[in-house]
C-alpha cells in the first residue's frame, strides 16, 4: 500500500460526431467535445490532454447521473499527463439532454456503452488500449466493464471505489449516532452525514454554484437535475443491490485503488477490504489526504499516485 501525505483529435471518422475546437492549444494538445453515436443513440464526450501522444483515461463519472460536462475544469490537472476523456452516460447531462425521450435502460446497457466508447477511443486516437478510471458508482461501473472486456485497458482505476451499499451503511453506523432503523429514513440520514465530510466540501460548493439548490435549481440545474435523476430512476436500484465481493471478485488486469482518507460515503475500511479479497493481475492500493471527491479536491496527489503506479504499464 502507498500512502501519500497529501485536451485536436488526429481525426474524427467521417460523419462519426460533430467537434468544436478550443482556440489557442498547444501543438500536439487535444481538446474536442460532442457527440457520437455510441449504443444507437448520440452520446456526448470530450477528450482534452496536453499532449496527444500520453496515455488516455476513459473517466466513468459517479452518481449515478454525475455528468461531468459542466465541471471539466476539474480535469485540468490531470491533462499534462493523460489524455481525459469524458461522458455523459446513457441518461445524464448533455446526452440525456439530446435524447430526453429515450427508452428505459438497465446497467448492462450503460455497460454495453462503455465498451463501445473505449473501442471507439482506441480506434479514433490509435491507442492499443486505454487506462479506465471510474469514481464512486462509476467505480462500480469500472469493475463491470473491466470485468467484461479486460483486454481494453492497461490498468483500472477505482477512486472512490463503489463495493456494496449495505457494507458501506454498516461501518457508518459506526461512525454515528443515526439510529439504526434499516430503513429509508436511516439510510437518508446515514447520507446527509457522509455529504458533509468537509475535505469534500470544495467541490460539493462547484456543483452547488452551477445547479443552485436543488429544491429550487436555475435553468442549467434543472436541466442537469433532470438526467441525474433519469438515469438514477433507471440503474440506481441495480447498483443498490451491487456487491463486489460476490460480483467481481477477480479482475484480469492490473486494479489500482486511489482512496481519499477521510471518504465517509466509499469509506477507505470497505474499499480496502475489497481490494485484499479480489484477484487480479497485479494491484496497488494508495491513500491520499482528502475525501469521497479526493481526485478533484486533491488532483496534486492523485495525479502522482496515477502516475507512480501506472509508470509499469503503459
Amino acid at each position: 500500500m502507498t500512502d501519500f501525505s497529501r485536451r485536436q483529435l488526429v481525426q474524427i471518422m467521417a460523419g462519426a460526431a460533430v467537434f468544436g475546437a478550443a482556440p489557442a492549444l498547444a501543438a500536439n494538445g487535444i481538446d474536442e467535445s460532442g457527440f457520437v453515436q455510441i449504443g444507437g443513440i448520440d452520446q456526448w464526450i470530450a477528450i482534452q490532454g496536453q499532449d496527444r501522444a500520453n496515455p488516455v483515461i476513459l473517466y466513468l463519472h459517479g452518481g449515478p447521473g454525475e455528468a461531468q460536462s459542466p465541471f471539466l475544469d476539474q480535469f485540468k490537472p490531470w491533462e499534462r499527463d493523460f489524455t481525459v476523456v469524458n461522458w455523459d452516460q446513457r441518461g445524464a447531462g448533455k446526452t440525456y439532454e439530446k435524447n430526453g425521450g429515450m427508452p428505459a435502460f438497465n446497467l448492462d446497457r450503460v455497460v454495453d456503452d462503455a465498451i463501445e466508447l473505449a473501442e471507439y477511443v482506441r480506434k479514433t486516437l490509435g491507442k492499443p488500449k486505454l487506462v479506465l478510471v471510474g469514481q464512486s458508482t462509476g467505480s462500480l461501473l469500472g469493475l463491470k466493464v473491466a470485468q467484461r472486456r479486460p483486454d481494453l485497458f492497461y490498468a483500472y482505476v477505482g477512486t472512490a471505489q463503489f463495493v456494496s451499499v449495505i457494507r458501506n451503511s454498516e461501518w457508518q453506523e459506526t461512525q454515528t449516532d443515526v439510529p439504526h432503523s434499516h430503513d429509508g429514513a436511516e439510510m437518508k440520514a446515514l447520507h446527509q452525514w457522509a455529504a458533509k465530510a468537509p475535505p469534500d466540501q470544495p467541490y460539493i460548493a462547484i456543483l452547488d454554484r452551477y445547479t443552485g439548490p436543488e429544491d429550487h435549481p436555475n435553468p442549467a440545474g434543472a436541466k442537469w437535475f433532470a438526467g441525474y435523476r433519469f438515469e438514477a430512476r433507471n440503474i440506481g436500484k441495480e447498483m443498490s443491490e451491487f456487491d463486489a465481493m460476490r460480483d467481481v471478485p477477480a479482475l484480469a488486469v492490473p486494479y489500482i485503488v486511489i482512496q481519499g482518507r477521510d471518504d465517509r460515503m466509499t469509506p477507505a475500511a470497505v474499499t480496502k477490504a475489497y481490494f485484499d479479497k479480489v484477484q487480479s493481475k497485479g494491484k496497488a492500493y494508495a491513500v491520499i489526504e482528502g475525501g469521497h471527491f479526493a481526485c478533484f479536491t486533491n488532483p496534486k496527489e492523485f495525479v502522482a499516485a496515477l502516475r507512480l503506479h501506472l509508470r509499469h504499464l503503459v
